[in-house]
């Protein structure tokens, strides 16, 4: 079962999705600067895709924290679909990543292209967001990824 999530939960959203392969889990900031999640599990709940994100908007910066997709799951635009999401929440920001991969760098570089956004690697951090505190809001589930 995914992160905060209880059983009955789960078995809801199953039943409410009965075609869904990938299901979305947005777990939001519960405070201005924590991290943003997004889980991407299967129907057993094991999680296959996951991205942690920061945002500041008194400072116009975000920072991916984390991209990880199991294999299986890769070249299907997965990766595009969630990081997306996460640069629509800081429009126009500074935007770095943490360590890239070669994969990584190729993957980041084409969404730069695509988006504008630098997505410069290991950039310049903000001050404000405090990358070892994450608070665990309730995750809702999300189709409009």
């Amino acid at each position: 079962m995914p992160e905060g999530v209880s059983g009955f939960r789960w078995q809801w959203i199953k039943l409410r999705n009965p075609k869904e392969e990938k299901i979305f889990l947005y777990y939001p900031s519960s405070a201005g600067t924590d991290a943003q999640v997004i889980r991407v599990c299967d129907r057993d709940g094991l999680d296959h895709a996951i991205l942690i994100w920061y945002v500041c908007h008194e400072c116009r910066f975000g920072d991916v924290a984390k991209i990880s997709i199991i294999d299986e799951w890769q070249r299907q635009g997965l990766g595009r679909r969630l990081l997306l999401w996460a640069l629509c929440g800081g429009p126009g920001y500074r935007w770095v990543t943490s360590g890239q991969s070669p994969e990584g760098q190729k993957f980041f570089h084409a969404l730069a292209r695509e988006t504008g956004a630098a997505l410069t690697n290991r950039g310049k951090m903000c001050a404000h967001i405090d990358i070892g505190h994450r608070s665990s809001p309730r995750p809702r589930l999300v189709h409009d990824i």
